[in-house]
């Protein structure tokens, strides 16, 4: 067969909602992190990608497809507790994925399989956020006494979803199953949309709502600890502000993004507000933390990634003042979400949104490197990255590599 013409058409790729590194950030990690660390990203078809950072080299390992006329809207990665083989070995916790969608349905995934493995959904509204519960760790503050659990003390890590009608709902992920532990509800007159979650620590969970509001709460009881207001929307706009997205320091101290284009910080104690930048010209989508807690990066409407930090100073010194340290326009339309992970070896971020065909990886603590990673539409392709590697004098020294990929899994139907 001869072929007469051939055409291009532009590539109508699928936006980013959600992106999430399965293992949290740690600087007492060694090298580039665990062997197992993967990032999932979750498109607007309902697709979740699964990436691999191979050393450096990231590329796309496998592809579960989603339902038709389904998205991705969030994810999360929980780690199952250690335990005892019937040798007596200690055996490694499994990683487990899961997803929401704007529907009332958190879907857990069969990573070798490509399918769903269970479904939890009940009686509450829409699902806007989905966070992991941070993983248990041993307290060196408090001596030996807490290296090991309470009595009784889970130490696995719950989910928490906040809701269309205001509510927020813990699932507890204990013994390979996804199960309803209570419901948190704000005390107020109206259903307000929670748009952002994150924890604090691990019983203390902050959302993000519809009304100009940051509500604090302590995940064992329920109760409500603490209303934080952001005042009235600005002067011909809106009334109320939304707070589209919140995350938490190391040391407590609380970051969060909304529709008046700012950056806010909180103070970890009285919640009180310590200082307010105005980054973009358009809503904070999204925002990202250091393990370090000196560098928080911001992704809006406006299309701009802003890069902040603290001032030098002392570390423990209070007065130190956030600043805007620079700003890139690596996305061509809104930037809706970022995932981190650092390790001793390796800093970086990775973010995305609408058309995006790829997510845009770049160091954490220097923006103006950028790694940009492409498509796979043939598995023969070889690619050119990036790699951005941490060196012993602590710069990230940029350096090109070029390789060939194995083939794509396509899981799921």
């Amino acid at each position: 067969m001869e072929l007469h013409r051939c055409r291009f058409v532009p590539y109508n790729s699928q936006a980013i909602n959600a992106l999430e590194f399965s293992h949290p950030p740690s600087s007492k990690a060694a090298g580039q992190g665990a062997q197992t660390l993967r990032l999932a990203v979750g498109r607007a078809n309902g697709d979740i990608e699964i990436w691999n950072p191979l050393r450096g080299a990231w590329f796309q390992e496998s592809i579960i497809r989603g339902g038709k006329g389904r998205s991705i809207e969030g994810l999360a990665w929980t780690l199952d507790p250690s335990g005892d083989s019937p040798d007596g070995m200690r055996t490694a916790g499994r990683l487990r994925l899961f997803s929401i969608g704007y529907t009332n349905t958190v879907t857990e995934w069969d990573l070798e399989k490509g399918k769903p493995a269970r479904h939890s959904s009940g009686s509450y509204g829409e699902i806007w956020c989905l966070t992991a519960q941070p993983r248990w760790t041993p307290s060196a503050e408090k001596g030996a006494a807490a290296a090991t659990p309470a009595e009784g003390e889970y130490t696995g890590q719950h989910l928490a979803i906040g809701c269309a009608d205001g509510s927020i709902v813990i699932l507890s992920t204990a013994e390979n199953d996804l199960r309803f532990v209570r419901r948190l509800n704000a005390s107020v007159t109206k259903n307000v949309r929670v748009l952002s979650i994150t924890f604090q620590s691990r019983h203390v969970l902050a959302a993000g709502y519809a009304d100009s509001s940051i509500r604090l709460f302590d995940i064992r009881n329920g109760r409500l600890l603490r209303t934080v207001s952001l005042g009235r929307g600005p002067i011909g706009g809106p009334k109320d502000i939304l707070v589209w997205s919140v995350k938490s320091l190391p040391d407590g101290t609380l970051v969060s993004g909304d529709s008046t284009g700012e950056i806010r910080f909180w103070d970890p104690k009285n919640y009180s507000l310590v200082q307010r930048i105005r980054g973009h010209q358009a809503d904070v989508l999204d925002v990202a933390v250091s393990i370090d807690g000196e560098t928080v990066v911001s992704g809006g409407a406006d299309r701009r990634t802003v890069l902040y930090r603290l001032k030098p100073g002392k570390k423990n010194d209070k007065s130190r003042r956030w600043a805007e340290v620079m700003h890139r326009r690596y996305h061509t339309h809104d930037v809706k979400k970022f995932a981190v992970y650092e390790s001793k070896d390796m800093s970086i971020a990775v973010s995305g949104g609408w058309f995006t065909p790829s997510p845009i990886f770049f160091s954490f603590c220097e923006l103006s490197n950028t790694m940009l990673v492409q498509d796979r539409m043939h598995p023969s392709l070889s690619y050119l990255f990036v790699n951005l590697e941490k060196s012993t004098t602590g710069h990230y020294p940029v350096s090109l590599k070029s390789v060939n990929l194995p083939p794509v899994r396509h899981l799921g139907s």
